[in-house]
């Protein structure tokens, strides 16, 4: 298992502590929500419908992983109050040594999206009903988003590793997960696209429609310095595009 890396003046054992309880209960909450669907569930109708909300939740934390990534990217500094040394640092910094995630252990690495999930499964806990319905399902694609903003940040660093077990690999391959090849596009200068990294599904979609130039081009609009400087100003040395792809 790898050391956490307590020497990072923004990451004390305050935050890491709660990491660890926002972990706990976040393995406690789904299995608990698991075996109230599992129950709940009585027929193929309804494997199905869980199923179709399970994709649902995929497609919605991969999404969200893109917006948050681009946020942290593009919005603000290190010095933007909460946002900037929860987000913008980190992501930051991770173009300057792509492969410093492959270095956290699997608190580090997790801990931070179990805190933003926790509070998500707590409603999904309170809400889940115990037969199927509308709030069911809705319950389902809510808990399942939640599951897979989890497991971003994984998904995220076994891009970076560059040996990673057989299975993830297999994964990787099959396009079920972020794989290096496709993350290798938002880490070429100017590093500007791709943003989404549990599975990469959105992506192609939203450079297509140019959905984050938008987002930008209206930020911009709102506040004309929110933004940091234009791509084309950025540093653009070989190392900073770097990946850490598999053998």
């Amino acid at each position: 298992m790898d050391t956490p890396a307590l020497q990072n003046p923004s990451y004390g054992r305050g935050h890491r502590a709660m990491e660890i309880v926002a972990i706990a209960f976040a393995f406690g909450a789904l299995a608990w929500i698991a075996l109230t669907i599992f129950v709940a569930a009585h027929g193929v109708g309804d494997w199905i419908g869980i199923a179709l909300g399970a994709l649902a939740g995929y497609i919605v934390s991969d999404l969200l992983s893109g917006f948050v990534h681009w946020a942290g990217d593009t919005v603000g500094d290190e010095s933007t109050p909460i946002f900037g040394p929860n987000f913008v640092r980190p992501f930051r910094f991770h173009h300057v040594d792509p492969e410093d995630i492959t270095r956290h252990d699997f608190i580090e690495t997790n801990g931070n999206n179990c805190i933003v999930a926790s509070p998500v499964l707590l409603l999904v806990l309170v809400l889940l009903p115990a037969t199927t319905g509308v709030l069911f399902y809705a319950c389902v694609v809510i808990a399942c988003t939640a599951l897979f903003v989890f497991c971003t940040n994984q998904f995220h660093k076994w891009a970076h590793t560059k040996n990673p077990a057989g299975w993830v690999r297999l994964l990787q391959r099959a396009g079920l997960i972020l794989s290096p090849t496709h993350h290798s596009v938002h880490h070429a200068a100017p590093r500007d696209k791709y943003y989404c990294i549990t599975v990469g599904w959105m992506n192609p979609l939203l450079d297509k429609i140019h959905f984050f130039r938008f987002l930008e081009t209206t930020i911009t609009r709102i506040n004309p310095r929110a933004l940091r400087p234009d791509p084309a100003d950025r540093p653009q040395k070989a190392a900073d595009a770097a990946i850490a792809m598999p053998s």
